[in-house]
């Protein structure tokens, strides 16, 4: 029993100061009354009226006498087990794994306390991240990738909403690491009068001593051409393996074998791992799943950490672009490779000749320039003394014969670079001379202005209209300078000019083959402070590279997909972008796109119904964000594009959701952190085999629970009397002595 005092406003000192100027102007306004008044009742009334007044001052305390009362209502008593990976680790004794020795103290906790009372029902639930019945026919070993102590504790509680807790039995390692914080929990269930008993299982060094080797991550592409060979790599996190054989596999979906291996050795105090090296020529194109797998080693904690997945995009038909640059330093051959592997479609190889040839030996390889090796080429700064004879009368039938070339600007390139009288001069859209020279612009630059032709051809219409190209041109930044080119072939057509110069020109029916001249550098457009310079540099060089290798026409309508990860984890976002473009690769404005999400089976095979994806317009095409909110595993994305109700084309690509396994991060128990949880709620840290007798010695009091009546001492009938009573008497003494 005690005594609860809750003044009016929470404010002590505002109560003791409206106190006193109450009492204050009472006794003033009662002198003031009673002046000229004697004898002995006067003082009567007085102490009525500060009778009245107390009362009123105890009454804004709102005084409350609190008495516990012990009541029995129906209740349960929780069992909760712990079924979070880090429960399959055998540190207990004998070599027993976590989860038997915490199974065999459950088992025989609930015998001990079935039938006890009528009044107290036994539950019992195994949790990780998420709470679920503990069925007697489930039979898997714990697989949780998380554990959220703390929140599964007051899920418990909020779950029984209608029956009074008595207590729950916590049964686990105590490695929480999820969720709410365990002890703000406790917090509250204390305050909720549920004891909590905990069995601690494992053993607080297991993460210093265990061994493990776990697959953290794999890059592969995320796009490669058909029988070329993608960059691949990967890493391993390893922990107590120092200076041992550990066998790596790449392992590729369709493949029966593995597609390559390596044997890696980590030093002394090294974690982590970068595998690299593992070769794979892919021969047939399509979406492939590309697995990296450590064969399991002798004594390693957990083996279902050992393999990691993505995915591979092999394209066919794809473009294949040598890039040859000159040795004077130039900002073209970086911007430029930067655009060309923005386009899925174009594979650029970038070779740098610093020498001059001597004789015919050179830097290059012949059969770099071999009919059929490459699809286009492109000359940047490159004098024409760096290629032996051998390699450009090769070039020179490479064009002949269907492959496309560009020769770009520089101080050692068209006649400045002695390229006067080669074989390849026969083949270029512009007569070269010794002196040509060069066009010094200074500090304003040169702007590109194409010709009305050029607004027309394919390569330099950057925008949907020629309106809109011209508006683009005119946007870009201008280049640094140019050579000054001879006069154009009969053949040849001028795309582009400064002022009177003419700065681009191109021809067809090189043989079977094509030709740009560009007289500068593109890389100041790319190198520009706005998205639309990169863009249109990006574009450009695109279609010049799609044009000189005779694909700017494709023929048909195409609908694109692409995902920004190819690998997300539980609960991240994945961001989906959706094109569709027309039979000359230009955009489709008015395309909209329906999206879904499947999850995919063990076999590949769709499984349980589609999630619809909102896309937003964006740009030339679609975007929206996938909360990958599902269970880990493979998910396949499918988006389908129409015009006017009429579909254009549809795509699709998979993705890997996974699950953080915090538990194998750091598999140590944690017996400290279950102790404090019993201490705070009330409860006790029992071993294992010490449940079963604990429970046994409860008895009817476990259905009883101890509530506070609140009963008021100011909000009640002989209050109020009492107050009225005062006031009346004081105001009959008052009239009885002609005070009034």
């Amino acid at each position: 029993m005690s005594i609860s005092l809750r003044p009016i406003g929470g404010s002590w000192i505002l109560m003791i100061l409206a106190s006193v100027a109450v009492l204050t102007l009472t006794i003033w306004a009662y002198r003031q009354r009673l002046r000229g008044t004697t004898g002995g009742w006067r003082f009567v009334a007085f102490g009525l009226r500060i009778a009245a007044v107390l009362l009123c001052l105890v009454a804004s305390l709102r005084p409350s006498l609190m008495i516990d009362e012990k009541k029995k209502q129906q209740s349960s008593v929780i069992f909760l087990i712990d079924s979070s990976g880090s429960m399959n680790i055998s540190d207990e004794v004998g070599g027993q794994k976590r989860w038997a020795v915490a199974r065999k103290a459950l088992d025989e906790g609930r015998k001990a306390i079935e039938g006890k009372s009528k009044q107290l029902d036994v539950k019992v639930f195994r949790f990780d991240n998420d709470l679920r019945d503990d069925k007697a026919d489930d039979l898997k070993d714990p697989a949780g990738r998380e554990t959220a102590l703390g929140a599964m504790l007051l899920k418990a509680v909020k779950d029984s909403a209608g029956q009074r807790v008595a207590s729950i039995v916590l049964l686990s390692d105590g490695a929480s690491n999820g969720g709410i914080a365990p002890l703000v929990a406790a917090q509250q269930l204390r305050a909720l009068q549920v004891p909590v008993l905990t069995v601690g299982v494992g053993s607080a060094d297991a993460g210093k001593t265990s061994r493990d080797i776990a697959a953290r991550d794999l890059i592969a592409g995320p796009t490669v051409f058909v029988k070329n060979q993608p960059e691949i790599r990967g890493t391993l996190s390893v922990r107590g393996f120092s200076n041992q054989p550990i066998e790596v596999e790449l392992l590729v979906e369709g493949e029966t074998n593995p597609v390559a291996t390596r044997t890696i050795k980590v030093g002394d105090k090294v974690e982590i791992a970068s595998i690299t090296g593992l070769k794979y020529i892919p021969q047939t194109s399509g979406e492939k799943r590309v697995t990296l797998r450590v064969k399991p080693q002798p004594g390693e904690l957990v083996t279902t950490n050992n393999e990691v997945s993505t995915y591979l995009d092999v394209l066919k038909g794809g473009l294949k672009v040598l890039y040859v640059q000159g040795p004077d330093f130039s900002w073209e051959p970086r911007f430029l490779t930067r655009s060309l592997d923005a386009a899925r479609e174009i594979h650029a190889d970038l070779k740098v000749v610093r020498e001059p040839a001597r004789g015919e030996r050179g830097l290059m390889d012949d059969v770099d320039f071999a009919a059929g090796q490459y699809d286009v080429y492109i000359l940047g700064g490159l004098p024409a003394d760096h290629l032996t004879r051998t390699q450009i009368g090769l070039l020179t039938r490479a064009v002949e014969k269907g492959a496309g070339l560009i020769m770009l600007g520089g101080r050692s390139s068209f006649g400045a670079g002695g390229w006067a009288g080669t074989d390849l001069a026969k083949i270029l859209p512009i007569n070269i001379a010794p002196n040509d020279g060069q066009i010094e612009p200074g500090d304003e630059g040169l702007k590109v202005i194409p010709d009305q032709l050029g607004l027309e051809n394919f390569v330099l219409r950057l925008g949907p209209s020629v309106a809109e190209s011209a508006r683009i041109w005119a946007s870009l930044a201008p280049i640094t300078g140019a050579n000054r080119l001879g006069p154009p072939k009969p053949a040849a057509i001028v795309l582009a000019r400064a002022g009177r110069d003419p700065l681009m020109v191109g021809m067809d029916n090189v043989g079977k083959g094509r030709v740009l001249a560009f007289a500068g550098e593109t890389w100041p457009w790319a190198r520009s402070t706005d998205d639309g310079g990169r863009v249109a540099h990006a574009k450009f060089w695109r279609q010049a590279i799609l044009w000189l290798a005779h694909k700017e026409d494709q023929g048909e309508s195409q609908v694109k997909l692409k995902l920004d990860a190819r690998r997300v984890a539980a609960g991240q976002k994945l961001d989906l972008a959706a094109t569709a473009r027309d039979a000359k690769n230009e955009p489709i404005p008015d395309a909209t796109f329906e999206a879904t999400v499947t999850h995919l089976d063990a076999r590949g095979k769709p499984e349980g119904k589609p999630e619809p994806v909102p896309l937003y317009p964006a740009g030339d095409g679609a975007k929206g964000p996938y909360f990958a909110s599902g269970q880990p595993g493979e998910y396949l994305v499918e988006v389908k594009g129409s015009r006017a109700g009429k579909e254009v084309g549809a795509a699709s690509a998979r993705f890997m959701v996974y699950q953080d396994d915090r538990e194998m991060e750091n598999p140590a128990a944690d017996p400290s952190l279950l102790r404090q949880i019993s201490e705070i709620t009330g409860g006790a840290a029992l071993r294992s085999e010490e449940l079963a007798k604990h429970l046994r010695t409860l008895g009817p009091e476990a259905s009883e629970y101890v509530t506070q009546t609140d009963h008021r001492l100011w909000d009640n009938w002989p209050f109020f009397l009492i107050f009225v009573g005062l006031l009346t008497a004081e105001w009959a003494l008052r009239k009885a002595k002609g005070w009034i």
